[in-house]
């Protein structure tokens, strides 16, 4: 008889080898997909933040452009560093197009294409107590000349976007920055700063240490003090 030949096997080290490589190839797998994953969050947040911070600098612009001084009311643009306010034309919301019968219980406020537009940041509480920074909001009161004005009915409140938590203002009279501006009348020009990071605390606004995006919007209704005056904002004030 014939004895049979020994079927080869693998040892214990080359199961050992197979399995460590094995694994060492999911690891890498793993990493480089985690890089992947985090390079497109990146990327995909850096667009958010710029497209939200375009259409805000857009809006924010367009209503200025058509700023101007409502004489009933006494006011054209008024606000500080952290927030502002200023009549401006827009255009007539739903209720202006209802039509409505004398004898309806629940009668719509009519709303005119002269509105009352603000910029400022909303803070709410956290958990711990803390005062937090939940973005830059836009308030508008539809109906400027009401007499009694409330958050929720008469104005209301939109958080435009939650990815941008500093906001400076600054106002040009002509000759120089101020940090506020009454009522009564209209600045030249805005500067507008817009930032992702919330203020540190102990910080100025000036000296604000995150990168940030700035415009000065010129307000066509606004005297000027000389013909052809520009407001250039000085050379410290540029933001990368």
């Amino acid at each position: 008889m014939t004895p049979r030949p020994a079927k080869a096997g693998f040892t214990l080290l080359e199961v050992v080898l197979a399995v460590t490589l094995a694994l060492a190839l999911m690891a890498a797998m793993l990493t480089f997909y985690k890089q992947a994953a985090d390079v497109r969050a990146a990327v995909l947040g850096d667009a958010r933040l710029i497209g939200a911070e375009r259409m805000i600098m857009g809006r924010l612009t367009e209503e200025l452009r058509s700023a101007f001084v409502q004489r009933f009311i006494g006011l054209g643009l008024e606000g500080g560093m952290s927030e502002m306010r200023f009549v401006s034309v827009t255009f007539p919301g739903g209720a202006m197009w209802v039509e409505q019968n004398l004898t309806d219980v629940d009668q719509m406020a009519r709303e005119s294409d002269v509105a009352i537009v603000g910029y400022r940041l909303r803070y709410s509480e956290d958990e711990m107590g803390q005062v937090v920074v939940d973005g830059l909001e836009r308030t508008c009161q539809r109906t400027p000349t009401a007499q009694i004005s409330e958050e929720g009915k008469e104005i209301q409140a939109t958080l435009l976007s939650p990815d941008l938590k500093f906001l400076r203002l600054r106002y040009w009279d002509g000759t120089a920055w101020a940090e506020s501006w009454g009522g009564g009348a209209l600045p030249q020009a805005v500067e507008i700063v817009l930032g992702q990071e919330p203020l540190p605390e102990n910080v100025e606004p000036l000296e604000y240490p995150y990168p940030t995006f700035r415009r000065i919007v010129a307000l066509p209704s606004a005297p000027r003090s000389a013909p052809g005056a520009l407001a250039t904002a000085p050379a410290e004030a540029a933001a990368p």
